[in-house]
């Protein structure tokens, strides 16, 4: 009777994981634990529920082989995300993250690792550049403020707030994800690119209103 009632629940428990769409977080991570979670395809940010907004815990971490980060002292839009190397859809959002930093500068980028020591994350970057600071969550303490169950998850802050939040992989690359980053605090939070397209669009636009006014 045993038997049967331990099976039927090893079987429930293999369905669960089995539809979850990201890499539940462990009790104890292992480089292996992810292989069995099937991925998801990117989704867009999702505006945070609440106004006004909801502000973000705090979050002051030691960064591996640097300063540590206090979120209360940063300014404009800040990418906090939370990720494990064993983690494979974290894995495989890493590249398009690190080329959404590289071409919007004006928005910090810090990632979190969750629970794991530092030699072993110190090895995953050996071979990769970070797309920023990589700050060590080493009890957990900031994924649980976060309220943080499942990974890769994605947090942007404006000013303090929190302003957007995916749990699963960000389309980084989609011209969805640049607007919304755009919009939430103003030229912080916009594009390199984007930016200076709207700046010169600007220019042109003073220009020709400049010379319609010197028309007699």
């Amino acid at each position: 009777m045993l038997g049967g009632a331990r099976a039927l629940c090893q079987a429930l428990l293999a369905a669960v994981v089995l539809a979850c769409p990201f890499a539940a977080l462990p009790a104890a991570a292992s480089p292996d634990e992810s292989a069995t979670v099937p991925q998801q395809a990117p989704q867009p940010l999702r505006p945070a529920a609440g106004q006004p907004l909801a502000l973000a815990p705090a979050l002051r971490l030691e960064a591996l082989g640097g300063p540590a980060f206090d979120l209360a002292q940063a300014h404009g839009v800040t990418v906090v995300h939370f990720f494990a190397t064993w983690c494979a859809p974290c894995r495989t959002e890493l590249p398009a993250l690190a080329r959404f930093a590289a071409r919007a500068p004006q928005v910090k980028v810090v990632l979190v690792d969750v629970a794991e020591v530092p030699a072993r994350v110190r090895r995953f970057f050996a071979d990769q550049a970070a797309p920023g600071p990589v700050l060590m969550d080493l009890d957990r303490a900031a994924a649980r403020a976060f309220g943080v169950s499942l990974l890769p998850a994605s947090f942007v802050i404006a000013e303090g707030r929190i302003a957007l939040a995916a749990e699963g992989e960000v389309a980084w690359d989609s011209p969805e994800t640049d607007a919304a980053i755009a919009a939430v605090h103003g030229s912080g939070g916009r594009p390199q690119g984007r930016s200076t397209h709207t700046a010169s669009n600007t220019a042109s636009n003073k220009a020709s209103n400049t010379e319609s006014q010197e028309e007699p």
